[in-house]
């Protein structure tokens, strides 16, 4: 059945409406609601670093409305209120450097800081000239807490690994301590009983000097043990990589001890920095050296650790044994959290899945090679610190 004159006339009146509300509504526009209506932090900067665009995700996540933010100097802004890293990427990427993925800190009008990871890249007019500059992130806050708790339930299993080695490292010092003490006090009271002349010679000085390093070494061990402990500052620094692993080698001695190991090193020389949180560093290192010694069961062996670099590209950490080595069933596994070979009671299993997040949250790799009956080789490598004029060390990973 065909319709009326009329319904066709509305029909038509209804379509003309419509193609003029699309005409009117132009793609441009489109985009610009998207982009603020979109459930991801959006910002923008004009290659000077004033702000051209800020969503609302941006404006609820910070407190900062868009009409605040919108033409301000980004990095003025930021650097006041102590958070300038992403500014300070944003104009890197303006400059032509190659800074695609970071992570910052972005501060509320409550004077807290939510923890951000951005997407950055630069934005082409018609003419294919960089115009702007884009950031679209998203609020890892509560994943980095998540992770941080991760990082020290596992530190702190460490931690009573290492307490079964604490008499050890204790002990031998305290003997050393008790043996000079005992001569000193013999030599003391023969004098007092006019029974020697009442003097001090060489070899009490020596006395001396051993108790004194004794208990600066039982000192520096109980102190090295609370600041491993504790929850890590996670603010990153520029580190030598080398020290990191001396003191890391030099908390794990009683380790080599038991596990009747030699160790071997080879640190390479001239390492270039890197900018990381030393102490999550210092964790890689000892949960990698303990797994290590453990792999080489009651028959001792060797342990090797190596450092080198790629120039001024990448810093690397190699660590050997020759131990068990990797079973083939096991290799897809090991990195999973809560998988282990240890019998219960051994091991969270979270030792090498929270290294392999330090590793990649450093933006590094970690890979191993191993044969059964040989042992195995893990190997990390970290890009190593490159640091601007207008960049600074302080932001987290």
């Amino acid at each position: 059945m065909t319709q009326p004159p009329r319904s066709r006339t509305t029909a038509k009146s209804l379509q003309a409406t419509s193609e003029k509300s699309e005409g009117s509504f132009s793609m441009s526009d489109r985009l610009e609601q998207i982009i603020d209506q979109a459930n991801v932090l959006v910002l923008a900067t004009d290659m000077e670093g004033r702000v051209t665009v800020w969503n609302r995700a941006m404006a609820r996540l910070t407190g900062f409305p868009r009409e605040m933010a919108v033409g301000r100097d980004l990095h003025a802004w930021l650097s006041e209120r102590g958070a300038p890293e992403l500014a300070q990427r944003m104009r890197q990427v303006a400059t032509g450097q190659d800074q695609p993925n970071c992570e910052a800190r972005l501060p509320s009008v409550t004077g807290t800081m939510a923890r951000v990871s951005f997407n950055l890249a630069t934005a082409r007019d018609p003419e294919g000239k960089p115009s702007a500059v884009m950031a679209v992130g998203q609020d890892v806050t509560a994943l980095r807490i998540l992770q941080n708790q991760v990082i020290h339930a596992e530190k702190l299993a460490t931690v009573g690994q290492i307490a079964a080695g604490v008499a050890h490292e204790i002990n031998n010092p305290l003997t050393s301590i008790q043996a000079c003490i005992d001569a000193v006090l013999h030599k003391a009271s023969l004098a007092i009983q006019g029974k020697i002349r009442n003097q001090i010679e060489p070899v009490d000085v020596e006395r001396l000097r051993r108790i004194q390093e004794s208990a600066e070494r039982i000192r520096r061990f109980a102190q090295d043990l609370v600041n491993y402990a504790r929850p890590s500052r996670a603010e990153m620094e520029r580190i030598d990589l080398n020290e990191v692993v001396e003191h890391a080698l030099s908390f794990c001695e009683h380790v080599f001890t038991e596990a009747k190991a030699r160790l071997d090193r080879d640190l390479g020389e001239n390492l270039p920095p890197l900018r990381a949180v030393r102490d999550q560093i210092m964790q890689v290192v000892t949960n990698l050296v303990t797994n290590a010694a453990q792999a080489l069961g009651d028959k001792g062996g060797v342990i090797r650790i190596r450092t080198f670099h790629d120039g001024e590209i990448s810093v690397g950490l190699a660590i050997t044994d020759n131990g068990s080595g990797i079973r083939d069933e096991h290799r897809a596994n090991i990195f999973e959290p809560f998988f282990t070979t240890k019998p219960a009671g051994s091991g969270t299993g979270l030792g090498l899945s929270v290294v392999r997040n330090i590793v990649y949250a450093h933006g590094g790799q970690i890979t191993f090679q191993s044969t059964v009956g040989s042992g195995t080789t893990f190997v990390v490598t970290l890009p190593a610190c490159h640091v601007s004029s207008h960049e600074g060390v302080s932001s987290n990973p």
